[in-house]
């Protein structure tokens, strides 16, 4: 026991030393378990024309310059051959130019090219991804060329489009993995020919098809490429969005040798034997990304959750397990029709996350950044959530069929993601399935998955009961002829363990097909929110007011400053208190507490301007006559926030100071107006000493000034 102790000594000495070599602050970050990021920001238009109200940066300028009005993905890898000339390419799917449709993909044949190239040099992404160059048609550099040809043969049976998936470089030589396009099915899902690889030897100006293909059905119908210590990692999916992801490896010299690939068996690699690959991720998996942060010493995995209708990541220190819980980057509630999220390689030494995305509507490319920070992601609580792990047609473990028929459809193509769903059929009675599952008392939680019924279902219901047995939130379905999310979001009270149901209650012969439930924490933290500058701040009287903001910040999401809402104003023409309220809400609906400015415009009620005294023929006049016609006329201002009615007098004084006599116009002047008003008297003509005074009053009978006075004396 002392020797053991003694060795162990000796090792933690060792660990200590090392662990001192690192700077603090990367070496608690690095110790974490896992990462979250936080929701991203779109930083510039990589490619299309800047949208309308759109202020982002939009370097490239594709229409004008290279024919590409419309495309997507943007596939991106580092193609540096040169070490003195650093690169990344880009290659994009469909494109098309001036023919575009003007939604999604589509458009004028002539104008339709299957897949287009970029190169970049740009290493500061903080004002966008500037291209240096595409790769264009032979005499016209303004029109970027296809460079992996397809027949264009829309009619469903054939060579429809060449979509490239991933892109790597080794040595000089560029390779791109692409699928061959068969058809288009329904949203999320296509069928291929096959996927192969094609190559360039001249820096993407040609492109040539190795031959190394993957046939229709394969788990590598496309793609992600990382290299590590000599070996270029393929991750692949299925084709469409709503399957695993797998891996493979290969040496980075016999990468256009299909006999060298090794798939990873969960134990063990097999070498030339995709049947052996086993899901490394979870469905529902698509246009995967994958990079290494040196930072944080983690795999970034970046990829499109059709479910959660999201861009997510996850992170692990190894690429084949270990892979966290997703945290969610980009939903489509923001960016409507997100996908294809590709991180940018030189990105990665860091916090930032850089990435492009697709957007269907404008069917174009933005460059997008997060913030990753340590952390762990929510995970799903529901166990074989996708039932994937049910090894027979009856329902086992975790799962329960509660009350009724019901089994699980397996490799028939019923399922909505993965290969296996559940089902629930009868003619009469309460047929469901149920899971018993852990949670956290008082927290806030959500529950999804999604059920396809038959056409007569009309009482079936989905949600989740506590320990009692009594129903805490449930939602009704009825009819739903394809797939539909259900939706429940409920607080656990006191409950250590819900059940989660789904069921119907049949009327006649009716089925319901159930698959990819996700039970989730709901962030319930709010953005913490303060004010910039002072709590309260004084203006002058027509004086420019700057409103110094606030800053929000929220521990899942990051800042959310832009998010902030200002609710009123402060005009500087009117004197008064005006008061600026902030809010601002997370991405989970979570709001911070309000915070509020409050600014005092100070100055005078009304303003007199224009001041003119004159003789009866209108001659300004300088000193009163000692007899004739006088008129004094002003302009006032009425500075407050209400329409009053004042009265701008004229009181002629003599000298002991007595008035003689008083001229006067009373009008209602609405706030922030300006109304010009004009009194006179006849001078008494019979001695010296008078002098005039022009004010503002409240009215002609109480003569107290309340504007400033001009005076005129004899």
């Amino acid at each position: 026991m002392k020797k053991i102790k003694s060795i162990s000594f000796v090792v933690l000495s060792f660990i200590l030393i090392v662990t001192i070599a690192v700077p603090t602050t990367a070496r608690s970050e690095q110790g974490s378990t896992g990462l979250v990021a936080t929701k991203a920001k779109k930083i510039a238009r990589v490619t299309g024309v800047t949208l309308e109200g759109e202020t982002i940066p939009n370097p490239n300028q594709t229409p004008e310059n290279y024919g590409v009005r419309a495309t997507d993905l943007g596939i991106i890898w580092d193609a540096t051959t040169d070490p003195d000339q650093k690169k990344v390419m880009l290659a994009f799917g469909d494109t098309y130019d001036d023919g575009w449709g003007g939604f999604g993909g589509g458009g004028d044949p002539d104008g339709w090219r299957g897949n287009v190239l970029a190169i970049s040099s740009d290493q500061d992404l903080s004002d966008g991804l500037s291209f240096s160059s595409m790769i264009t048609e032979e005499g016209n550099d303004n029109y970027a060329k296809e460079i992996i040809h397809s027949e264009h043969d829309t009619s469903g049976d054939g060579d429809f489009t060449a979509i490239p998936t991933a892109g790597v470089t080794v040595g000089d030589k560029h390779f791109i993995h692409y699928m061959q396009i068969k058809n288009w099915g329904a949203n999320g899902r296509w069928n291929t020919n096959f996927s192969e690889i094609a190559y360039s030897d001249d820096e993407g100006q040609t492109w040539t098809k190795s031959g190394v293909k993957w046939p229709e059905g394969s788990k590598f119908t496309q793609a992600a490429y990382v290299k590590k210590d000599g070996y270029v990692y393929m991750f692949g999916t299925p084709a469409g969005r709503f399957d695993h992801a797998y891996l493979a490896k290969v040496p980075e010299e016999d990468l256009l040798v299909k006999e060298e690939y090794e798939y990873w068996n969960g134990s063990d690699w097999t070498k030339n034997d995709e049947s052996a690959a086993v899901a490394v991720v979870d469905a529902p998996v698509s246009e995967l990304s994958v990079q290494y942060n040196s930072y944080y010493d983690k795999w970034i995995m970046l990829y499109l959750n059709e479910n959660r209708y999201a861009m997510v990541m996850r992170s692990s220190s190894s690429l084949t397990e270990g892979w966290s819980a997703e945290t969610e980057v980009a939903t489509g509630e923001e960016f409507p029709g997100l996908y294809g999220g590709f991180i940018h390689p030189w990105s990665n030494d860091g916090k930032d996350l850089y990435f492009v995305m697709s957007e269907w509507g404008p069917y174009n490319v933005v460059l997008m950044k997060s913030e990753l920070n340590p952390g762990s992601p929510s995970p799903n609580l529901i166990e074989d959530p996708s039932f994937e792990n049910q090894t027979s047609e009856t329902i086992d473990d975790p799962w329960d069929l509660e009350s009724g028929e019901g089994g699980i459809d397996q490799n028939i193509g019923t399922s909505r993601a993965g290969s296996q769903n559940t089902w629930l059929r009868n003619s009469s009675g309460w047929n469901a399935i149920t899971q018993n599952v852990p949670v956290e008392r008082n927290t806030e939680y959500e529950l999804t998955g999604f059920v396809k019924t038959s056409q007569n279902n009309n009482a079936g219901y989905f949600g989740v009961r506590g320990e009692d047995g009594g129903i805490i939130k449930e939602t009704k379905y009825e009819r739903n002829d394809q797939y539909t999310k259900q939706t429940v979001r409920f607080n656990s009270g006191d409950n250590e363990f819900v059940t989660v149901f789904t069921g119907m209650w049949a009327n006649g012969e009716t089925w319901v097909q159930i698959d990819d439930y996700m039970l989730v924490e709901v962030d319930s933290n709010p953005p913490a929110l303060t004010l910039n500058g002072e709590e309260t701040m004084e203006v002058p009287l027509g004086g420019a007011f700057t409103d110094p903001g606030a800053t929000a910040v929220d521990e899942l999401d990051g800042n959310l400053t832009d998010k902030i809402e200002v609710t009123g104003e402060v005009n500087t023409k009117i004197v008064g208190t005006y008061t600026l309220t902030y809010d601002v809400k997370d991405y989970d609906g979570n709001e911070a507490t309000p915070v509020t400015r409050t600014v005092k415009v100070t100055g005078e009620e009304y303003t007199l301007q224009d001041v003119l005294f004159t003789d009866k023929d209108d001659n300004p006049i300088t000193k009163l006559p000692k007899k004739g016609f006088v008129k004094g006329s002003a302009e006032i201002t009425n500075n407050t926030s209400d329409a009053k009615t004042v009265s701008l007098v004229v009181v002629l004084y003599d000298k002991h100071d007595s008035i003689v006599n008083v001229a006067g116009v009373t009008k209602a002047i609405p706030s922030g107006v300006s109304e010009t008003f004009t009194g006179g008297f006849s001078m008494p003509g019979n001695a010296s000493g008078y002098y005039a005074e022009l004010f503002l009053a409240k009215s002609l009978t109480d003569l107290t000034p309340i504007s400033a006075v001009e005076r005129i004396e004899q």
